[in-house]
């Protein structure tokens, strides 16, 4: 005779526990993941601004800060990211008579966890990066003039990263840019300034 196994309430229970709970205690916490992500926000070189207006889209004639970054991590409470960023400013008049000025950035900062695997995790960042920096000119004549410039940079920064999902979250950052450049952009030399920034990422 063939025996049928007819599991008891207790078995149930343990098979329907480890379903709910312990594929979850097995998952990686989000902050221990690399993610990808994209940036907006609004960035404010001092040397370009006599009085800075913190607006959605800067001073008059600025495009907002767009960037992508990958995030990686490296320890419980450290990991790295990279972010590479594009900026603009058309008809600069303030300084000298440029019509289009545009920075490109590739940055490598260290980001410390404050509050790590929560689903609300604040965090504060340091590092630097290297700068490319165009210049757009038309002469009176009509011509078109183009330089461009190298330039480098140190970041300190802290925000607060927020998980919506499995996969996906959205992040806050405030950043203090120091960006020199060893010969003149748009006539400074100076493009230092805070950014503000918001984005959203995907965990990979």
């Amino acid at each position: 005779m063939i025996a049928h196994f007819r599991p008891g309430w207790l078995e149930f229970f343990s098979l329907l526990s480890l379903l709910l709970f312990g594929i979850g205690q097995t998952e990686t916490p989000a902050t221990r993941r690399a993610a990808l992500g994209i940036e907006i926000g609004n960035w404010q070189p001092h040397s370009l601004n006599d009085d800075p207006q913190f607006n959605t889209f800067g001073a008059a004639g600025a495009t907002p800060s767009y960037g992508v970054n990958l995030s990686l991590p490296v320890g419980e409470y450290l990991g790295l990211r990279i972010a590479a960023g594009y900026w603009a400013l058309y008809d600069l008049n303030e300084t000298e008579a440029v019509h289009k000025l545009s920075l490109h950035s590739l940055c490598l900062d260290l980001k410390m966890l404050l509050v790590p695997d929560n689903r609300v995790s604040a965090f504060v960042m340091y590092g630097g990066g290297v700068y490319w920096g165009t210049e757009n000119e038309t002469t009176p004549f009509g011509s078109k003039l183009s330089s461009a410039r190298p330039g480098w940079g140190a970041n300190l920064g802290a925000g607060v990263d927020f998980a919506l999902f499995r996969q996906m979250g959205v992040g806050l950052l405030f950043q203090y840019h120091f960006v020199r450049f060893e010969t003149p952009l748009g006539g400074v030399t100076d493009f230092s300034g805070p950014k503000v920034g918001i984005g959203i990422h995907r965990h990979l």
